[in-house]
């Protein structure tokens, strides 16, 4: 059975401040790793985002696209498929979005203020979904770890840039509140990626755009994760290394 895998979580110095690679170079990396097409997930407005937030909206929307742009023509030439989506901080706890487009960034100039409601509310009534990303990831970014099940479709159960017990916890997670796992690399440098440090989703067709990986998330679709080592089965010595506040 042929098997499509996709990242789902990634980064380029065009748009995230903690990135060196820009969005073509990764393409021929990924393509000789088997991957079927990639993800760009750039550090949005409240995240380690690389554009200047005292840029006119229009402006910081057209360089923040700039990475997955040019990601996106690169693969073109190659028959490639690459994708948009963002990762949104509110206090150290972040969420990618897909299924959106740079139109609709730039209809939204008001989303700096959005609340986690908020921001669950639009890119739903907007056609997309919103998995939280790394939910347990002890950094020292964030100090405590926002849980809000009501107001994500997904989870990222398994990170390649998590310690393996923070994907035990997320994947345990999900499983008590019956909501979908995806995985990703969490990819910021073309000149680290391993085998070892790659994973993604696997599909058995392709995604013929952005809108299938949405639909299979919001519809519970088949679709299996792409990890490079397993995460540890979870015990009661495994929790959370920061304090649990819920959000509703």
């Amino acid at each position: 059975m042929t098997e499509y895998i996709y990242e789902t979580h990634m980064h380029t110095c065009q748009g995230s401040a903690c990135s060196d690679t820009p969005g073509r170079e990764y393409i021929p990396r990924y393509m000789d790793e088997g991957y079927a097409g990639i993800i760009i997930t750039d550090h949005f407005y409240g995240g380690n985002c690389r554009v200047d937030r005292r840029l006119p909206w229009h402006d910081f929307i057209t360089e923040f696209c700039s990475g997955y742009e040019e990601a996106r023509n690169e693969g073109e030439k190659r028959g490639f498929p690459v994708f948009f989506g963002w990762e949104e901080n509110f206090d150290g706890d972040e969420y990618l979005i897909y299924g959106l487009d740079k139109a609709w960034l730039l209809a939204h100039p008001d989303m700096p203020h959005w609340t986690r409601q908020e921001q669950y509310a639009q890119v739903r009534a907007g056609g997309g979904c919103v998995v939280q990303a790394h939910p347990f990831r002890a950094r020292d970014y964030n100090h405590t770890i926002y849980l809000s099940p009501r107001l994500v479709d997904g989870v990222e159960g398994y990170n390649c840039g998590n310690e393996p017990q923070w994907n035990t916890l997320a994947l345990r997670y999900a499983a008590k509140h019956g909501l979908p796992v995806t995985a990703g690399s969490d990819n910021h440098h073309v000149s680290t990626m391993r085998k070892e440090n790659l994973g993604g989703v696997v599909f058995d067709r392709p995604l013929n755009s952005i809108h299938d990986y949405v639909d299979a998330i919001l519809n519970r679709k088949p679709f299996r994760l792409h990890v490079p080592f397993p995460a540890p089965e979870w015990t009661e010595k495994i929790q959370p290394e920061l304090p649990v506040v819920w959000v509703e």
